[in-house]
């Protein structure tokens, strides 16, 4: 095998060193022995949609045409999910020369497109039907109940049942892995464990609080996460590269708040009234809007049907966007400590489409971009939020290219396969 790249996502650099030292993660403990552990940063904003797409094109959004988990359709108002078919750029795995590949639980892979070897969708899959390549191994995922994602619903029926189903889903997924494995001999396997970032989302206040009755159940989770680690490393040889990703970091989250209300109560949104406000509801006289996580949009001529903000007119608005942006408070509280502009941010034949500003959230803040503007602070059972840095980066071995001093998202690929994205990092 030439590579075996392992996602673990959303699992902050400093918790994996931390866990492998206090003995919750031993197999990591004596992995991160043999090899380089590096502070990663995510996509911006740090959505995993686009964080992923990322790591397997090593390109930035601007290059492979991801820049969130929804997007509006050109020349329009409609909202569309992306998806595999959104993708701009090859993943490495369906690069003529790849070699037989074995993918499995990748996000932003669905529904799955043919590939020289086998494919299993991460999330977000609807369907298996159409989240596996080739077809005929569908019936024995199938069999075995395989879940493109675990039951979110779960969690309302209270964390101990929620974790259960993290516990399923994972032991199903990792079945599937050695199942697979035992078929063929791949050039290359990568693997996503996902259910680490549905725990964070929804128990990191556990995590936090030691006295809390499922702070155990954390760790715990996080130490059977480490025994599939273990597993997989008992099968790969030292010729193997092998390197392990998170897509972004994890911290505290005490509130999640509206980006659009902000925007409204500033004067820049304005939205015809609605029973289901969306962003078919946006008035012209409009002149900015905003989309999970913090991305927001000048509502510009051109771009959409009913933008008026002018070329001419679209700077000085950034400057006022941003001044307010940056001294808005909620519930005593900052909401951002940055407003970055997209042109700055991203290249490739799709930075057109990117968003003009990207607004980073402050402490304990999550950015929602919802178009219902009924509530400033949105209730949420989700206490654990995303972070542009800390996201985690390791290989393994000498036969690597050169870790940048700044390792971002889209550095993965010349890492990891550096005689040809290397070469191609260089070239550009």
């Amino acid at each position: 095998m030439k590579l075996f790249l392992l996602g673990i996502d959303g699992l902050p650099r400093w918790m994996w060193q931390k866990f492998a030292d206090m003995g919750v993660m031993p197999n990591s403990a004596q992995l991160l022995k043999t090899g380089t552990l590096v502070p990663m940063k995510s996509a911006l904003p740090e959505v995993s949609s686009a964080a992923w797409a990322s790591i397997v094109t090593g390109q930035n959004s601007g290059g492979h045409n991801v820049f969130g988990f929804t997007d509006l359709m050109d020349g329009s108002y409609s909202l569309g999910f992306t998806s595999s078919r959104t993708f701009r750029a090859k993943p490495f795995w369906a690069e003529p020369d790849a070699g037989p590949s074995l993918i499995m639980n990748v996000p932003q892979t669905y529904p799955a497109q043919p590939l020289n070897g086998m494919l299993v969708s991460g999330f977000v899959a609807l369907d298996l039907k159409r989240a596996v390549y080739p077809a005929e191994q569908l019936p024995w995922l199938e069999s075995i109940q395989y879940s493109v994602d675990a039951d979110m619903s779960l969690v309302e029926k209270g964390k101990g049942r929620f974790v259960e189903e993290l516990r399923r889903v994972m032991s199903t997924r990792c079945s599937a892995l050695h199942h697979h494995w035992d078929r063929e001999s791949w050039q290359n396997i990568m693997f996503v464990f996902t259910g680490t970032d549905r725990l964070n989302h929804y128990l990191w206040e556990d995590y936090e609080d030691s006295t809390s009755s499922f702070h155990q159940t954390f760790l715990d989770y996080y130490h059977e996460v480490d025994a599939q680690i273990g597993r997989i490393l008992e099968r790969l040889d030292d010729r193997t590269t092998l390197a392990a990703v998170s897509d972004h970091g994890f911290a505290r989250q005490r509130r999640s708040v509206n980006l659009n209300c902000v925007l409204a109560e500033g004067g820049f949104l304005k939205l015809k009234a609605s029973a289901r406000p969306s962003c078919m509801d946006i008035l012209p006289e409009s002149t900015a809007f905003a989309m999970d996580p913090g991305r927001i949009y000048l509502h510009r001529q051109g771009r959409y049907p009913g933008g008026t903000v002018l070329a001419d007119e679209a700077e000085s608005l950034m400057q006022a966007i941003t001044s307010y942006l940056l001294q808005v408070s909620v519930e005593g509280m900052p909401i951002s400590t940055e407003v970055i502009r997209g042109a700055g941010v991203y290249s490739g034949p799709f930075s057109h489409r990117a968003p003009d500003l990207i607004v980073m959230p402050a402490t304990d803040v999550a950015l929602s971009g919802r178009m219902n503007l009924s509530a400033l602070v949105e209730p949420t059972l989700i206490n654990g939020r995303h972070t542009y840095e800390e996201s985690s980066f390791f290989v393994r071995g000498e036969g690597h290219g050169q870790i940048p001093g700044d390792m971002h998202v889209e550095n993965v690929l010349e890492v990891v396969l550096p005689q040809k994205y290397g070469r191609l990092r260089r070239a550009a």
